[in-house]
């Protein structure tokens, strides 16, 4: 198994929102984050139109259209798990018509010649170099499914790493809509998709990580 030099992971939800609820105080005192980080939070900015805000373990971004909290540690997996569902069940009436959740990896290559090859293998250079100078691949993205999945969709992102160098980052992302368009349009799905999809998520986006580059690099 290759060695990670970071990661972290994401959930992301689509519908229509009033990011002015969300702020640090409010989770602090509906039990969601302790006391101490919802004083400490670094507060970008608090309106209407948008919400940012961070604390040392997730940052959390709404727009009127889009939720997402980014957990910052990987010791608090669960815990990002849990404010999420916690959230969404208190707000359960908010219409939300997706749901995202995603691992990402940044993984150090042993040398630039080795960066390279893992290019070269996801994407050929021949076809490109009688029509550009200096082909290289920025970023490619895979859709397809996870068998386990009774529905949703899978996209594996790969991309030169901007965190390690040379280095190859790779995100899994797991994308899920209502059942059907009759369920109700509320957020009252979303705690129990999350719970029942998060550790399975997040299992899968390693071991298709891992996978790919030990076919990549053969090892």
């Amino acid at each position: 198994m290759r060695a990670v030099e970071k990661e972290g992971a994401s959930i992301f939800l689509a519908g229509s929102f009033n990011p002015a609820i969300f702020q640090p105080h409010w989770l602090g005192s509906q039990g969601l984050i302790r006391p101490e980080e919802a004083e400490n939070a670094a507060i970008g900015i608090i309106g209407s139109q948008v919400a940012d805000f961070q604390t040392d373990w997730f940052r959390m971004q709404v727009l009127q259209n889009r939720f997402t909290v980014q957990c910052l540690d990987a010791t608090y997996y669960g815990p990002i798990k849990d404010l999420v569902a916690g959230i969404f069940s208190l707000l359960r009436h908010t219409p939300v018509s997706r749901l995202g959740m995603s691992r990402y990896f940044h993984f150090q290559m042993d040398s630039l010649e080795i960066w390279h090859e893992v290019g070269h293998e996801l994407a050929p250079k021949e076809i490109w170099r009688p029509l550009i100078q200096a082909p290289g691949l920025r970023s490619m993205t895979i859709e397809g499914r996870r068998s386990e999945m009774e529905d949703g969709t899978v996209f594996v992102k790969v991309e030169p790493s901007s965190l390690v160098q040379p280095g190859v980052f790779v995100e899994v992302i797991e994308d899920f809509v209502r059942f059907s368009e009759d369920e109700d349009q509320d957020a009252q799905w979303v705690p129990g998709r999350i719970g029942k999809q998060w550790d399975a998520v997040l299992k899968y986006a390693e071991d298709v990580a891992q996978g790919l580059l030990a076919a990549l690099l053969k090892n």
